[in-house]
């Protein structure tokens, strides 16, 4: 009886240290799994870090990059975006390239230099969407042909709504658009205005003729954004391509 009772005792410790040591094993494999996943978040987030450019403004630095490449521009238009790789790269300001494009929307030609800020003061200050008068007919036709009709342009160019009836997506992404807290400037040339990289003159930028499928060219500053639309002169989109197109901003 004794035996069978040492017997049994044995069995029980030996399932017992079995237990235990199932239960170290895998909360080993728990913490390893936690370790990689928490890594994998860490070295995620580093990765997104990276890929985010650099902006440098320092005029000695942008100075130096102006005379490798022999840019001609006033040094305070450009800024140098430094690349997750390290690479350097001089740019023009994007609020630069805003100014410029918004001057020559408001004059409908390109902005003279001693006229852009007075051009800027005409140019609409309040969230919505905004169409300049040289689009607001095209920019209805384009509403039509999709089947919209519950827009109209007020008299100070600021898109309205008269009724809901379609509810359609389009409808309601434009509804959302208007009541956003953002500007947004429609200007349907097939044409903008901007800062030449190299000779920092302000050129043409006819894209629409570069490109007749490049929908649109936009350029934002802040909360205000302008949507340089194409024409579709040589019907290569479709016009739901173009409205949709809009929404996405």
């Amino acid at each position: 009886m004794k035996n069978r009772k040492y017997i049994v005792m044995g069995i029980t410790a030996v399932i017992i240290i079995f237990i235990i040591v199932v239960i170290s094993i895998n909360s080993g494999n728990n913490n390893n799994i936690n370790n990689v996943a928490t890594e994998n978040v860490l070295n995620n987030d580093m990765e997104d870090n990276s890929i985010e450019n650099i902006i440098i403004n320092h005029p000695e630095e942008i100075e130096s990059m102006k005379n490798e490449i022999n840019a001609q521009g006033d040094t305070n238009i450009y800024q140098i975006e430094e690349e997750y790789d390290g690479r350097k790269i001089l740019q023009v300001k994007p609020e630069v390239q805003f100014n410029v494009d918004l001057a020559g929307i408001v004059k409908n030609s390109k902005p003279e230099e001693n006229e852009i800020n007075e051009l800027i003061g005409q140019a609409p200050q309040n969230n919505g969407i905004w169409i300049s008068k040289q689009s607001r007919e095209n920019f209805t036709n384009l509403l039509k042909a999709n089947d919209i009709n519950d827009f109209t342009i007020s008299d100070d160019g600021y898109l309205q709504i008269n009724n809901n009836s379609g509810n359609s997506d389009l409808v309601n992404k434009l509804i959302n658009m208007m009541n956003s807290d953002k500007l947004y400037i429609i200007n349907m040339t097939g044409m903008s205005y901007e800062r030449d990289y190299i000779s920092g003159e302000i050129v043409e930028y006819p894209f629409e003729d570069m490109d007749p499928y490049q929908i649109l060219q936009p350029y934002q500053k802040d909360n205000k954004i302008i949507i340089e639309l194409t024409t579709n002169k040589l019907q290569k989109l479709k016009e739901n391509e173009i409205l949709d197109a809009i929404t996405y901003y």
